[in-house]
């Protein structure tokens, strides 16, 4: 039994198959909004009117910008939540020792 399923996105009228685990509604879900992302970019990037464009220009400034959203983000991840539980970790860890430290 083939666990894969094909479905077809249309990004800057081309269509392409993409092969998802059968099933994968969630996977799928993603797939058709981004692909929906990509196309609202460069239908934006149409909208600005640029002289002597063709689509690959459309597609490389719209990856363009996708990628700098993604990186913006990324560089925005507040780790402090993380950092503290480690501080609170270390410190018991530390009790326990010196507990043991007593026994000994």
């Amino acid at each position: 039994m083939d666990d894969k399923l094909t479905i077809h996105v249309t990004i800057s009228e081309r269509t392409y198959p993409i092969n998802i685990k059968r099933g994968d509604s969630e996977g799928e879900a993603r797939i058709r909004q981004a692909s929906d992302l990509i196309n609202n970019t460069v239908n934006q990037f149409r909208k600005l009117g640029y002289v002597n464009r063709d689509e690959q220009d459309y597609l490389a400034m719209s990856a363009l910008q996708l990628c700098l959203k993604i990186i913006e983000k990324d560089s925005n991840v507040d780790i402090s939540p993380i950092i503290n539980k480690l501080k609170d970790i270390s410190l018991i860890i530390d009790e326990i020792l010196e507990k043991e430290q007593k026994v000994l």
